[in-house]
């Protein structure tokens, strides 16, 4: 497969004219951009830039019990997390362990959020449209506890976009947004760095310095 994309800033670039006329109406003020951390923060910079949106974090962590690599669930902003039963009832893991791995990812939440946004607090998302931005749409746990978390905050519209998001997932994702963009839909995509010719991992710096 050839990449589609040179690195995340570019993807953003394009995402964000398909992003644009959703935004009408709604950018001068309305609108606030929000990076799934951390590899979805380059990507909603460049839209926070072409729409003149503030440009915020949710952060989100998969769940994961020790001697498996499967998650399990996921969680963003320390909400309740989501959980794969599928993948609970596989894995046989116990309540305890489950409960282990919710408080432990539930405090690095909130230390990477506290981290990446430097004290600052999080911007107001009530009667405002919501942008979630990843940089890869292609496991749908993490994207429905992000859009979980942030639709606690009441905002007007969420939308959720993406470079790329798995054709299979698509059709589930957009019934829990007010819209969902992508630039491409592949059939079968079990992850997002092929589509990039750079795809390294955003350090907590790199991540920090975009907010």
């Amino acid at each position: 497969m050839t990449a589609r994309f040179p690195d995340r800033s570019i993807a953003g670039h394009r995402l964000a004219q398909a992003v644009v006329p959703l935004l009408d109406g709604h950018a001068d003020g309305g609108a606030v951009i929000l990076g799934l951390a951390p590899g979805g923060l380059p990507v909603a910079a460049e839209i926070a830039g072409a729409v003149d949106a503030p440009l915020d974090v949710t952060v989100v962590s998969r769940l994961k019990v020790p001697g498996h690599d499967r998650p399990v669930g996921a969680i963003a902003d320390g909400d309740p997390p989501l959980f794969d039963r599928d993948a609970l009832k596989s894995l046989r893991v116990t309540p305890a362990e489950v409960a282990a791995s919710v408080q432990r990812e539930r405090a690095e939440v909130h230390r990477r959020e506290s981290l990446y946004r430097r004290g600052h607090d999080q911007i107001p998302l009530c009667g405002r449209t919501a942008v979630l931005v990843s940089d890869g749409l292609i496991d749908p746990l993490p994207a429905r506890a992000a859009v979980l978390a942030v639709a606690g905050y009441h905002p007007e519209r969420i939308l959720l976009a993406a470079p790329l998001c798995d054709a299979r997932i698509a059709a589930d994702l957009r019934r829990d947004v007010d819209a969902l963009v992508c630039l491409h839909l592949p059939r079968y995509a079990h992850a997002a760095g092929p589509w990039y010719e750079n795809f390294h991992e955003i350090t907590d710096r790199e991540a920090a310095a975009l907010l």
